[in-house]
């Protein structure tokens, strides 16, 4: 997590993993590509807990900016600088299938940006 990986990884355009840990290990959102790789592993606890619809949110919002190749104004960066202008594709994977959660918090985030309604968690929620 120095600058210096970080500019290695943009001059060959490699995607740095965001990724969340649920704390775990140390997290950042630099965009190194021309496209963005995101992997979800859970919000409290690492491949069981799901996301809250409060947290899908969050998620949706940041993938908005990277598709249009920003990043939202709280973004955590180690390389204080601004991702090259331009589109990206942005792939989000969900590996918090423990408990059954990743399809549904993936069916739930793809649905807000076709329009899509809401996908209740496996919970009912």
């Amino acid at each position: 997590m120095v600058p210096e990986f970080f500019e290695l990884l943009r001059r060959h355009n490699v995607a740095f993993v965001v990724a969340d840990t649920a704390g775990k290990w140390p997290y950042a959102e630099d965009i190194t590509a021309d496209f963005v790789y995101c992997r979800l592993h859970g919000a409290e606890q690492l491949y069981v807990s799901g996301y809250t619809d409060k947290e899908i949110k969050w998620w949706t919002d940041r993938v908005e900016h990277w598709r249009k190749g920003k990043q939202p104004r709280d973004a955590k960066l180690i390389r204080k600088r601004k991702a090259r202008a331009g589109r990206r594709d942005v792939y989000v994977y969900f590996d918090n299938d423990a408990k059954v959660h990743a399809p549904y918090n993936a069916q739930t985030l793809t649905g807000r940006f076709k329009g899509g309604s809401r996908v209740p968690s496996r919970d009912g929620r």
